[in-house]
C-alpha cells in the first residue's frame, strides 16, 4: 500500500468501506457507533463538572479565587456538554460534510515536538511517524461530522471523481449545535455576575451563635501539592456537626493544642449559617478570632469576593460579546452568507430532540444526586 494513503489511514483510522458510505453521504457504522460513544463520555463527564462547579460556588461563599476556578470548571463543563450534544445529533442524522482542500503540514516546538495536518477548516494532530510519510500540498477531499466536525475520512481529490459535482456537505459554519465559545462564555460571565451581584446584596456581619459540649475528638487532615492546608475538624459528644476553627495562633490568646481539648467541657462560638468556629472558651479562658472581636470584617470580606466575582464575570460577558461579533462578522463576509445563526442549515430540528433528551436526563439523574447529597 502507498506510504502515504496508510499514513493517512492509521491517522484518522478509516477503511475502504468508510469512505464508499462517506461519498454517499452518509455515516458508517462504525463510525455512527465511534460518534455515538464520544457523545456518551462528554454527556457524562460534562453536566457532572457544570454541576458540581455551580453546586461548589452557590452553597458556600468561597474566596473570589475559588469562583474563579469554578467558573473555569463550568466552562469546561458546558464546552463538553456542547460537544457531546453536537456528536449525538451527528450521529442521529447520519450527515456527512466535505470540504476539498489542500492538505498542510505543521509543527509546534516547546517542551515536546507536536504535529499538526491541516485541511481547509479542519486541523488535527498526528503521531511523527505517520508525519513522515504525509506529502504536503497535495488536494483531498475531507469528510467530517457537520455539527462536532469529528474526522471521518478522506481521499486524493481527482477531475474524474463525482464529489465535486455533488456537494452534499452543509453549511457547518451556521449549524445550530456547532460549538460557539462566545455563547458558553456569555453564559458563564452572566452567571459569575450575578453571582457576585448576589454575594455583595447577601453580605452581613459575623454573628456568633454558642454551642456548648465536651470534646468528642479532634481530627488534622493535610493536604498536598501546590496548594497545600490544613483541614482542621473539631467533634462534640451527641453532636453530629462537623465544626472547623482556624489554626491555634488565629485566636487570642492563641489556643492550646486542639488534642489537649480532647475530653474537657468547652463553649464554641460559631459563625451562623456555617461551622465555622470564630471563638471558644474552655471555662478558663476565652479565645476570640477576628471575626468574633470585628464582626463588621466578615461583611467587608464579603463584599470584597462578591465585587470581584462580579468584576470576572463581567470580564467573561465582555469576552464572549467580543467574540460572538467576531463571528458574525466573519460569517457576513462570506458570499451569499448572513451573520445570523438561523435557520439552520446543518440538521433538520427533529435530529434535535434524541440527544436533547439524553441530555436531559443526564442532568436530571445528577441533579437528583446532588440534592440527595445535601
Amino acid at each position: 500500500m502507498d506510504p502515504q494513503r496508510a499514513a493517512l489511514e492509521g491517522w484518522l483510522r478509516f477503511n475502504d468501506e468508510d469512505v464508499a458510505c462517506n461519498r454517499d453521504g452518509r455515516l458508517s457504522p462504525r463510525q455512527r457507533r465511534g460518534l455515538l460513544w464520544s457523545a456518551a463520555w462528554r454527556l457524562a463527564l460534562g453536566p457532572a463538572a457544570a454541576v458540581l462547579a455551580t453546586l461548589g460556588v452557590t452553597v458556600d461563599f468561597e474566596p473570589a479565587i475559588a469562583v474563579v476556578v469554578a467558573l473555569i470548571a463550568l466552562c469546561l463543563g458546558l464546552y463538553l456538554m456542547w460537544r457531546g450534544f453536537a456528536f449525538m445529533v451527528d450521529a442521529a442524522s447520519g450527515a456527512v460534510a466535505f470540504v476539498t482542500a489542500p492538505l498542510r503540514t505543521r509543527t509546534v516546538r516547546g517542551r515536546s515536538t507536536s504535529y499538526f495536518v491541516d485541511v481547509g477548516p479542519v486541523t488535527r494532530a498526528i503521531k511523527a511517524r505517520a508525519y513522515a510519510a504525509i506529502r504536503a500540498g497535495d488536494t483531498y477531499h475531507l469528510f467530517y461530522a457537520p455539527g462536532c466536525r469529528s474526522l471521518l475520512s478522506l481521499e486524493p481529490a481527482s477531475a474524474t471523481e463525482p464529489l465535486p459535482a455533488h456537494p452534499f456537505g452543509p453549511d457547518t459554519s451556521h449549524a445550530w449545535d456547532r460549538l460557539r465559545w462566545s455563547w458558553i462564555l456569555l453564559t458563564v460571565g452572566a452567571f459569575g455576575a450575578l453571582l457576585g451581584a448576589h454575594q455583595v446584596a447577601a453580605a452581613h456581619p459575623a454573628h456568633p451563635v454558642r454551642v456548648a459540649g465536651t470534646v468528642q475528638d479532634y481530627v488534622e487532615e493535610r493536604t498536598t501539592g501546590r496548594g497545600a492546608h490544613t483541614i482542621r475538624s473539631l467533634y462534640l459528644v451527641g453532636d453530629g456537626t462537623v465544626y472547623t476553627p482556624d489554626d491555634e495562633s488565629a485566636y487570642a490568646p492563641p489556643v492550646p493544642d486542639y488534642y489537649e481539648l480532647i475530653g474537657k467541657s468547652v463553649v464554641l462560638y460559631v459563625d451562623e449559617g456555617t461551622a465555622d468556629v470564630i471563638a471558644l472558651s474552655d471555662g478558663d479562658t476565652m479565645y476570640s478570632a477576628d471575626w468574633y472581636l470585628h464582626p463588621d470584617h466578615e461583611t467587608n470580606y464579603m463584599l470584597l469576593n462578591g465585587v470581584l466575582t462580579a468584576a470576572v464575570g463581567v470580564g467573561f460577558l465582555l469576552l464572549g460579546f467580543v467574540l460572538l461579533l467576531r463571528d458574525r462578522r466573519q460569517a457576513e463576509e462570506m458570499p451569499g452568507r448572513s451573520g445570523d445563526y438561523v435557520p439552520p442549515t446543518a440538521h433538520p430540528l427533529r435530529a434535535m430532540w434524541g440527544a436533547a433528551l439524553v441530555l436531559g436526563a443526564v442532568l436530571a439523574f445528577i441533579g437528583l444526586g446532588v440534592a440527595s447529597a445535601k
